[in-house]
């Protein structure tokens, strides 16, 4: 039985030349960069760790932030190299980009190459950010805030339309209240208010010795 197979396999081999060499699959190569079985997979790369001894804002301290009419802007102190600049909302520095400014929070959002690092004013905080949570940043709808010029107009209408101050004193009462306060000036060796001294006004500051009598 083993014969007669070996004997039909020689045949078959004679019968079709070429099948004991390695397949030709040009003609199919149409189809095949058509990847009718799909893509492989991409390797898996390790997600970079974020950490402030790893963050480039690891040696850059916030010492500024500002507010005017054109915009924010905050100090920055590189540690490393003791330099110091300012930077506005949508610039770069010394290769640092400030991408977003909370005044009211004291922090700043900050942008060196792809790495993004929240900075904090008062604690000196670093919190470098992954790519999930600058896209987060990114997509956040921005709440807007009024200006610097906006605040002052407002705080400018405020005080107009708070009712004036009302004088402690008026009439009678500021005119003695002035006398009095000369009276104590004189005593304690300043300079007078220029108030002149009534005849009775002299005379108790002659009988408290602090006047010599007129000649």
């Amino acid at each position: 039985m083993k014969k007669s197979f070996s004997i039909l396999l020689l045949i078959a081999v004679g019968a079709w030349p070429g099948l004991a060499d390695t397949p030709d699959f040009s003609r199919y190569q149409v189809i095949l960069d058509r990847k009718p079985f799909g893509v492989a997979p991409a390797p898996e790369v390790a997600a970079p760790v974020f950490s402030p001894e790893t963050s480039f804002a690891k040696t850059l301290r916030m010492c500024a932030l500002l507010e005017d009419d054109n915009g924010i802007r905050i100090g920055l102190i590189d540690q490393s190299n003791n330099k110091n600049f300012f930077v506005s909302v949508g610039q770069t520095e010394e290769g640092v980009e400030l991408v977003s400014a909370d005044y009211d929070a004291e922090e700043a959002v900050i942008r060196k190459g792809a790495e993004m690092a929240v900075i904090k004013l008062q604690s000196g905080e670093i919190q470098p950010l992954s790519p999930a949570e600058q896209q987060a940043r990114m997509n956040a709808p921005q709440g807007r805030r009024p200006s610097y010029a906006e605040r002052r107009q407002m705080r400018q209408q405020q005080r107009a339309a708070e009712p004036p101050v009302k004088p402690m004193y008026t009439g009678e009462e500021l005119e003695k209240h002035l006398k009095e306060y000369q009276m104590d000036v004189i005593r304690q060796g300043l300079p007078p208010l220029p108030i002149p001294l009534t005849p009775e006004m002299d005379q108790q500051l002659v009988n408290e010795g602090i006047l010599p009598p007129m000649q």
